[in-house]
């Protein structure tokens, strides 16, 4: 009984954390203790789980948009355990996504590569938008960098570095990651 009061009480506080932040978001929302900030447009799906695992003691959702123009889209169905997503542009989330604890997606590169101290922290920042498609399973611990796309139904490995697009029904591995096999 406790355990469905607990869960129940989170929900609120993530649909009210959610509607102070001006997220749109469908039916059937499900979380926790998420990291909510956004100065751009967050929209979420229908049947969208956005969990901090376990409880956010070790990993937890986000999701962050740092400008006006920024853009994070989920789509429908989709689960985002412990996952992180940083958009200073745009970040799309095709329907049936799953993404496992400790996964970071990244549009931008957070800071200027100069070797002025100033300039690397105040300098123009890479950004690319980042483009997942449909049925995409993401590993745990993975990052995925600014301007990737990754193909329908394609499977990143836990621990891996997405720098190039992934092509659909693929599994991709490691750091760089690379195409391991194609899924039939």
């Amino acid at each position: 009984m406790f355990i469905l009061i607990s869960k129940a009480f989170n929900r609120i506080i993530l649909h009210l954390k959610l509607r102070l932040h001006g997220v749109r978001y469908g039916s059937s929302l499900r979380g926790n203790n998420c990291v909510i900030k956004n100065k751009g447009r967050i929209e979420i799906g229908d049947r969208v789980s956005l969990n901090s695992c376990p409880g956010g003691e070790m990993f937890r959702t986000g999701l962050l948009t740092h400008f006006k123009n920024a853009v994070i889209k989920i789509g429908n169905d989709c689960n985002l355990n412990g996952t992180f997503i940083h958009s200073r542009k745009k970040v799309v989330i095709g329907d049936y996504c799953m993404f496992g604890p400790g996964v970071m997606i990244l549009d931008n590169d957070s800071h200027n590569t100069s070797i002025d101290p100033l300039v690397r922290r105040t300098g123009e920042v890479n950004e690319a938008p980042v483009i997942i498609g449909k049925n995409v399973w993401v590993g745990m611990r993975s990052i995925i960098m600014k301007g990737v796309r990754l193909g329908d139904n394609s499977i990143i490995a836990a621990g891996s570095v997405v720098t190039r697009d992934v092509s659909p029904n693929s599994v991709v591995g490691g750091n760089p990651a690379k195409l391991i096999r194609i899924i039939d």
